[in-house]
């Protein structure tokens, strides 16, 4: 039994099913209200997150290859418009459907970890140094302060 595993599993899975709560029944002028980030509305947001999930996923592979380094130039508010252009007109059950098979990819990502891999590190492309147990983190914390994001959103336009 891995503990780690185990413990970053559950975040992850209450992380998912807190955001899957908040979206539940979305209509499509929920969707579309602003949110705290006023280029973003909350499709805008669901877009994002799926993108981050496998974004995060590259940089844990990268982390396990050790191949990790800051790239001189880039940068992620381009990176991050760029990828919610790119999900531009999805359907809400599409984007859903992208956020699950995102999570289930960092679900088995995390299942084929040894015990030897969680401390691999390097630089994330955030700007700070991580490791692999720190990016699973990531992917928890970050999918519950947007959830928080939509939250309000939806919460301050009724």
């Amino acid at each position: 039994m891995d503990e780690r595993k185990d413990k970053l599993k559950k975040r992850l899975d209450e992380a998912h099913a807190d955001l899957l709560a908040v979206v539940s029944g979305l209509t499509t002028e929920q969707a579309a209200r602003p949110t705290l980030n006023a280029d973003w509305t909350v499709q805008d947001v669901l877009a994002h997150l799926a993108g981050a999930e496998r974004g995060h996923q590259q940089v844990i592979r990268a982390l396990l290859a050790g191949q990790l380094a800051a790239q001189p130039g880039f940068d992620l508010d381009t990176f991050n418009q760029a990828d919610v252009a790119a999900r531009a007109g999805w359907t809400l059950a599409k984007l859903l459907e992208d956020l699950n098979a995102g999570r289930a990819g960092t679900l088995a990502l995390l299942e084929s970890l040894g015990a030897d891999d969680w401390d691999r590190a390097g630089y994330h492309p955030g700007g700070f140094d991580t490791t692999v147990e720190g990016t699973f983190r990531v992917i928890a914390i970050y999918e519950r302060r947007h959830s928080k994001d939509i939250r309000t959103a939806l919460a301050g336009a009724q």
